[in-house]
C-alpha cells in the first residue's frame, strides 16, 4: 500500500503531499513520531530502551534505534500515529496520557539508500513493564541500557557496555557502532529531557 507523507520546508511550513519513496529519494523534510521508553529501578538506576531493527530493513538493518518510531502519514494526527506505531512495532497499547512531548528535533540521516530529513516529534514514556510485548516484523528485539553507560559509550569514554533483552532477559554487549548513527546532539537532547523528567518523580 502506498504511504503518503506531508512534506515541509525547513521552517516546518507544509508544502505538498508525496509518496514515501519519493520523499526519501528527494530528501524532503517530513514528520516522524518517536517515543523513548525509560525506567528507573528501585536502586535509582536509570535505563533507556532501544529496539533492534530487523535484518531486512532497507535502512540501518540490525542496528539499535529509538524504542518505537515511524512516519506520520499525511492527514494523520501525531498522537494517533504514535499509538499506531507503538502497537505495530511492540504489540502494546498506550493512551495519549502515557506520552509526554519534549518537542521537535530536526535531523538529517544520509545513507546509501536514502536522504532522510525529519521533523522528529519526540515523546517520552515510562517503560510499561506490566504490558505484554509482542514484537512486530520490523523489530528483532527490545533492550535496556543503563543511561550513564550509554552516555559513556556515546562520548567515547567506554568502548562498549552491557545491555539486556526485554524479551528473554539475555545479556548483550553493545558498542557505538551497534546504534543508528543519530546526531550526538539528538541523543543528548533525549537524555537531558529524561533526566529532567525523572527529577519530577
Amino acid at each position: 500500500m502506498t504511504e503518503w507523507l506531508q512534506v515541509f520546508d525547513y521552517r516546518g511550513n507544509p508544502l505538498d503531499v508525496k509518496e514515501r519513496t519519493e520523499v526519501h529519494c528527494d530528501g524532503d523534510w517530513h514528520e516522524t513520531f518517536q517515543c523513548w521508553f525509560y525506567e528507573m529501578n528501585a536502586d535509582g538506576q536509570l535505563y533507556l530502551f532501544f529496539q533492534k531493527r530487523a535484518a531486512d530493513k532497507a535502512a540501518f538493518p540490525s542496528l539499535y534505534d529509538i524504542s518505537a518510531a515511524g512516519h506520520i502519514e499525511a492527514g494523520e494526527n501525531i498522537i494517533q500515529a504514535g499509538i499506531r506505531e507503538i502497537y505495530e512495532e511492540l504489540g502494546i497499547s498506550l493512551w495519549k496520557e502515557d506520552l509526554n512531548s519534549i518537542g521537535t528535533y530536526k535531523e538529517v540521516l544520509i545513507s546509501d539508500t536514502l536522504k532522510d530529513r525529519e521533523l522528529c516529534r519526540v515523546y517520552l514514556s515510562p517503560y510499561p513493564a506490566e504490558k505484554a510485548f509482542s514484537l512486530g516484523k520490523e523489530v528483532e528485539d527490545l533492550i535496556r541500557v543503563e543511561i550513564n553507560d550509554f552516555k559513556q559509550v556515546l562520548g567515547g569514554a567506554k568502548g562498549s557496555t552491557d545491555a539486556s533483552s526485554v524479551m528473554d532477559n539475555q545479556k548483550v554487549r553493545v558498542d557505538f557502532r551497534d546504534f543508528v548513527p543519530h546526531d550526538q546532539a539528538y541523543y543528548e537532547f533525549v537524555i537531558q529531557a529524561i533526566l529532567e523528567e525523572v527529577e519530577k518523580l
